[in-house]
């Protein structure tokens, strides 16, 4: 049976406006924000060192550079463990806290099979795109899932990739028209939020610039995540179903045969 993409798309907009939704939204914002915000800082005070220096290299401009550095990619691990709780929120009941455990269990685990998996995921999608585009779109649909079970059902990788092949199999025309509704989604989104564009040029006007394209990413992030677990929930529902209905079928089968 065909998901019905129009709920599962109302289902996603419905869990990612909830209150953790919501919350989720704030948390990727402020981390993304501060990050640009380091990255322009450290440009800039890059760029009006050297301009002093008449173009010559001052080896103190490391310095800021290394610091700032660190920090992003401690701001990186920050997202990579956000992006992981709010798999596990949105495949939950739960719309209103953020249980501790979903940003704690296995997630060491998880975070590097994810950060991996993302390598060879691109990889491969990229190698498919390039072999007539069409490869390329069909693994992109069949191992949408996996990062649902890597972190959800704690898998590593590579059986994350044959786990989504699986469940895929017999909807993927479906998951690809709902696929291209959620891109259609995001590029409007980034279309209105790219209004911000037109204040940079000067240090204020790329913060503002800065802060409403990460308004946009953490609005589209989210969105995107809810409806992959909301997708997933369905499909996996269904794949309980017909193994329920299957197994009964097969008790029928048995009681009525004759005793041996």
């Amino acid at each position: 049976m065909p998901i019905d993409i129009t709920d599962v798309l109302k289902r996603g907009y419905s869990r990612s406006t909830e209150r953790n939704g919501l919350t989720l939204m704030g948390i990727i914002f402020v981390i993304s924000v501060l990050d640009g915000v380091l990255g322009l800082g450290v440009d800039r005070l890059n760029a009006g060192q050297q301009f002093a220096n008449s173009g010559q290299v001052d080896p103190t401009l490391l310095v800021p550079s290394l610091g700032a550095g660190i920090v992003s990619l401690l701001l990186g691990i920050a997202l990579l463990v956000v992006s992981i709780a709010a798999i596990r929120v949105f495949v939950s009941d739960e719309t209103e806290r953020l249980p501790r455990e979903y940003f704690t269990r296995n997630m060491v685990w998880a975070a590097i099979n994810l950060f991996v998996g993302v390598i060879v995921f691109g990889i491969i999608v990229a190698l498919g795109l390039v072999a007539f585009v069409v490869p390329g779109i069909f693994l992109l649909v069949t191992l949408a899932f996996w990062t649902v079970y890597v972190a959800v059902e704690d898998q590593n990788f590579i059986t994350a990739f044959r786990s989504s092949w699986g469940l895929t199999r017999g909807y993927r025309l479906n998951l690809f028209v709902l696929g291209v509704a959620v891109f259609f989604l995001v590029v409007l989104i980034n279309l209105v939020f790219g209004l911000g564009d037109l204040a940079s040029g000067s240090l204020a006007g790329d913060i503002v610039a800065l802060v409403f394209a990460q308004a946009a990413s953490a609005i589209t992030t989210v969105f995107s995540t809810a409806v992959l677990a909301t997708a997933y929930t369905e499909l996996t529902a269904d794949e309980d179903d017909e193994f329920g209905e299957t197994a009964s079928d097969d008790e029928d089968t048995t009681a009525g045969r004759p005793a041996a």
